[in-house]
């Protein structure tokens, strides 16, 4: 087995222990991120650092503990505002809390400046790699959030790369954007 192919079967292990533990303690998620563009695409894209998870911020007790009983450490950092880390083995799963709006919707709730993710419900789907099955954004959700790269060289050529990725699913005949 190739060093790739190591990182993929590890990394896939780590996304469906997340999974798993939010699913078991009956939580709302959506992954999102280089690992749900993969989930769309069914193959492996990119290489990943992380895995990119959104959950409801009233929840963020009852996640801990399904991710700690699923072998997770909290690593805490000055920076978790919007968010927090946690590591297992050599995977870092990267939460981002989300609230609802003042006028509704889903909000991402970065002081100073909110960032509105959805005006109504945040949707998903269950995309199936290899033999995980986890909840992502729907595919207009992801298309949407890759639209606009980041602003620094190494995250911009990762939201081009996921972006392109997305768009030669979404241009299959058949594709359904849910």
């Amino acid at each position: 087995m190739s060093t790739r192919e190591m990182d993929f079967a590890a990394g896939l292990a780590a996304l469906s222990s997340a999974a798993d533990a939010m699913d078991a303690a009956q939580l709302e998620h959506w992954f999102f991120g280089g690992w749900a563009v993969d989930l769309w695409v069914g193959r492996l894209t990119r290489p990943h650092d992380d895995i990119d998870l959104l959950v409801w911020r009233r929840d963020e007790a009852r996640v801990h503990h399904a991710l700690v009983a699923a072998g997770w450490f909290h690593a805490l950092t000055p920076e978790d505002i919007v968010g927090t880390n946690y590591v297992r083995e050599q995977y870092e799963l990267q939460l981002t809390f989300v609230v609802p709006g003042s006028q509704g919707g889903v909000v991402v709730p970065v002081p100073d400046k909110p960032i509105v993710l959805s005006r109504g419900t945040l949707d998903f789907a269950r995309r199936e790699l290899g033999d995980v099955t986890v909840r992502v954004l729907t595919l207009e959700m992801m298309l949407a959030f890759k639209a606009s790269p980041r602003s620094d060289e190494v995250g911009g050529a990762k939201d081009r790369a996921d972006l392109a990725a997305l768009r030669s699913v979404a241009d299959l005949p058949g594709t359904t954007l849910s």
